[in-house]
């Protein structure tokens, strides 16, 4: 593993075999219904214990209510992103396989396949607020193999924006992301290995008020293993300070998506 000088730069790389992904389980505790009648001087002293703890927490919290379970902070909805799709690049074992046809085969696997897995890693580590303002990223490692995941857990600072992003940042947008990709087909012409070189980047605004570009690059390497799922990867982050953002035009809209670079 190697990290960049600097105050930004960082990489992360991995190299891993094929295997069975682990499947966490969650379980539910559910709570029986009581069937023994309780006398009502019972029942009452509870409902006034809460409803007292509810007026004291109010008053501690400045009755903002920012502190209750459920509040805005824990609703605030991932802002949407997707990556653009560039050049699909083929490469075949079979010399005199039928490059149209694996063309049309390799476009479609990105684009209804591939590309919503890399969408979902970036959202998680980088965009979803439920998961950077607490610094829990465990859904995103079920989007790599096992040994690929063991590695990824390493490269916490790389991937995402760190355990310690809820600290740091205020809000993230996203800019762009572009990414292109190279599909080898086996001896059999199915796809085997996609190779996915990756370009993000979104401003995130630091809770001191100024500004910083999030930039994330690299390649990672996917197969078909219950899903496709990452079995390597070769990603860098150059973050730098940037300026704010400039308003929208009134009635624009502003873009999630662009071009690779």
């Amino acid at each position: 593993m190697t990290a960049a000088s600097g105050r930004y730069p960082q990489r992360a790389l991995a190299e891993s075999r094929l295997a069975q992904p682990v499947v966490a389980n969650r379980a539910e505790r559910r709570n029986g219904n009581r069937k023994r009648r309780l006398p009502l001087a019972v029942l009452l002293v509870p409902i006034a214990l809460v409803a007292a703890g509810i007026v004291l927490f109010m008053v501690v919290s400045g009755g903002g209510g920012g502190g209750l379970i459920g509040g805005d902070e824990e609703d605030e909805a991932a802002p949407p992103f997707d990556f653009r799709v560039g050049r699909v690049r083929i490469e075949r074992v079979v010399a005199d396989a039928d490059t149209d046809a694996l063309q049309t085969d390799a476009e479609a696997l990105v684009t209804e396949e591939i590309t919503p897995v890399i969408d979902e890693l970036w959202t998680d580590g980088f965009l979803d607020p439920a998961n950077w303002r607490r610094g829990d990223y465990e859904e995103l490692f079920s989007l790599f193999d096992a040994d690929a995941a063991t590695t990824a857990r390493s490269n916490l600072d790389v991937l995402t924006l760190g355990a310690t992003a809820g600290d740091q940042y205020e809000r993230v947008t996203p800019d762009r992301g572009g990414i292109a990709y190279t599909v080898l087909f086996d001896r059999d012409n199915n796809p085997d290995t996609v190779t996915a070189s990756v370009r993000f980047r979104a401003t995130a605004e630091l809770m001191d008020g100024t500004f910083v570009a999030i930039v994330s690059a690299g390649q990672l390497f996917l197969q078909e293993s219950d899903g496709w799922k990452v079995i390597a990867f070769d990603v860098n982050r150059n973050d730098r300070e940037t300026a704010p953002p400039t308003p929208a035009p009134s009635g624009a809209t502003p873009s999630a998506t662009g071009a690779t670079g």
